[in-house]
């Protein structure tokens, strides 16, 4: 092989830019790692879910036929729960508290994500607030600092409130699943499955009084995997799960803040959607 001495700029960044999109996030750790109990937890977890993926899958192949006006509840947030794996129903049984919550997400090691990523990210903010906004999966930068809404896109979701007048401290931030995806692929159906549960129990114990879903990943796991997050934007609309969620809660749909350097059409749709967060907090509209 080519040694990187003799290799020039170009080829060292080509080769820098692979492997960012194979998941290097780090060259060298702070601390030594026993690879092989690292290897020996991994295979455990590989094996669990394999073995909860059939289950899934035949939960929706068998599902009874039913006609095309129940089709979304088919899809909805609820039906998603009844085939959650055992092992996130587990996790999460019996507890009622934040912090009980996060040790549990944290040390949950039956997702593969949970192997692969560098930090959990969890929900952060004040209990009872107004509103909770979830984003899509942890990026780059969140798998790093373990900060949900950081870097760029906590960047941008700070300026987003500001033209509102409000901040993010009187939010709580919240991600769809605890976990980057290697390389920032779509996180698998098995892996939604296995984290809806989690989000679900976060909504409970912080006690929101509204939803905010950023992205399409959030707005699928929330609203039902058939609908159409382009479509869904632009109003409030009503949760549909089981006690797991809590109470029901006013949702709206919108754009990710990662989509403001989208195009105008992107910048004028969130724009028109943090409006109608504005007038509702202020209380023009239910």
């Amino acid at each position: 092989m080519e040694s990187l001495v003799t290799m020039d700029a170009g080829a060292v960044a080509a080769l820098l830019e692979l492997q960012i999109e194979w998941g290097v996030d780090v060259l060298l750790d702070e601390e030594p790692h026993d690879r092989f109990a690292e290897w020996a937890t991994e295979q455990a977890a590989r094996t669990a879910n394999q073995a909860a993926a059939p289950a899934i899958e035949r939960a929706v192949r068998n599902a009874e036929p039913r006609p095309p006006t129940a089709r979304k509840e088919l899809h909805s947030p609820a039906a998603a729960l009844s085939a959650a794996p055992e092992a996130t129903l587990r996790a999460l049984d019996g507890i009622t508290t934040i912090e009980a919550l996060e040790k549990a997400i944290d040390g949950f090691v039956a997702c593969n994500l949970r192997g692969t990523a560098t930090h959990t990210v969890l929900s952060r903010g004040p209990v009872g607030a107004r509103v909770m906004v979830i984003g899509d999966a942890p990026d780059a930068d969140e798998d790093r600092s373990g900060v949900v809404f950081s870097g760029e896109s906590g960047s941008l979701l700070t300026r987003m409130l500001a033209s509102i007048g409000r901040s993010r401290e009187e939010m709580i931030l919240a991600p769809a699943i605890p976990w980057r995806p290697p390389g920032g692929r779509p996180p698998s159906p098995v892996e939604v499955a296995q984290c809806l549960p989690m989000l679900l129990r976060s909504i409970a114990l912080y006690q929101p009084e509204r939803l905010v879903l950023c992205g399409g990943l959030a707005t699928r796991m929330l609203l039902g995997s058939d609908v159409n997050p382009a479509r869904a934007r632009g109003c409030w609309r009503t949760t549909s799960w089981g006690p797991e969620g809590g109470a029901q809660r006013p949702v709206m749909a919108m754009r990710h803040p990662s989509q403001l350097r989208a195009g105008a059409t992107a910048r004028r749709q969130i724009w028109d959607d943090m409006l109608l967060l504005a007038v509702t907090l202020d209380g023009a509209v239910n």
